[in-house]
């Protein structure tokens, strides 16, 4: 059997001593309390909280994934995934909300171009969700910068050139970074890009920033 008591202004239960046992003839009834909806929803909501302050916490601070050929700085709830490449160095990120990242170092690593239109002797394509190429027009008569999704910018990142790929509407489009050649092996040169698809405006905006963090080593 339990008592009702209190502690730090909530409700909590106590042992009871243990009651006699019923006379002959005689009948007892024991009862356990519970604790009061209204209180109930207050501790839910007293943990719920807790929980998402947590999260909050993390995802705030920031941690150092090394990928053995390079680091990179990024918030603490994302996840390095190990991949396994043919003929060159690849792997994935996991970020928050299910979006995911991933990587490419070596001699044909891919460049980033705008997949969203592209120009075949003269002849203006666009290409739809589902990689459709449709024919819209000669090349003289169309305004193809329109028609691109992401647009680019060049900088330079741990001493090297870097083009950075981000959607014109944020969570439609790519958002990456492209080295066109970090340093030279015997007859060929390592490349690295790194992109994810259609993110949120987070994730988007935190791998921005997370790029310039990058540090390669041979």
């Amino acid at each position: 059997m339990w008592e009702r008591g209190s502690w730090s202004g909530l409700a909590r239960l106590v042992p009871a001593p243990l009651a006699s046992p019923p006379k002959p003839g005689t009948s007892h009834t024991q009862s356990l309390w519970v604790m009061p909806p209204r209180q109930m929803r207050l501790l839910l909501t007293i943990i719920l909280l807790m929980l998402l302050s947590c999260i909050d916490k993390q995802k705030g601070e920031t941690k150092t994934l090394d990928f053995g050929r390079f680091k990179i700085d990024v918030p603490g709830t994302w996840q390095q995934v190990k991949a396994k490449g043919i003929d060159s160095y690849v792997g994935l990120m996991i970020l928050d909300e299910g979006d995911t990242v991933s990587f490419d170092l070596g001699w044909y690593s891919n460049s980033l171009e705008d997949e969203s239109v592209y120009v075949e002797n003269d002849d203006v394509y666009l290409v739809d969700n589902e990689s459709h190429p449709d024919f819209y027009g000669k090349v003289d008569t169309v305004d193809i910068e329109k028609f691109k999704k992401n647009k680019i910018k060049w900088t330079t990142i741990d001493g090297k050139r870097a083009k950075i790929v981000q959607p014109k509407q944020t969570g439609k489009g790519m958002t990456g970074v492209y080295f066109d050649s970090l340093w030279t092996k015997g007859s060929g040169t390592d490349r690295f890009q790194m992109n994810g698809k259609n993110l949120t405006a987070d994730n988007q905006r935190r791998l921005l920033e997370a790029f310039e963090t990058l540090k390669f080593k041979k």
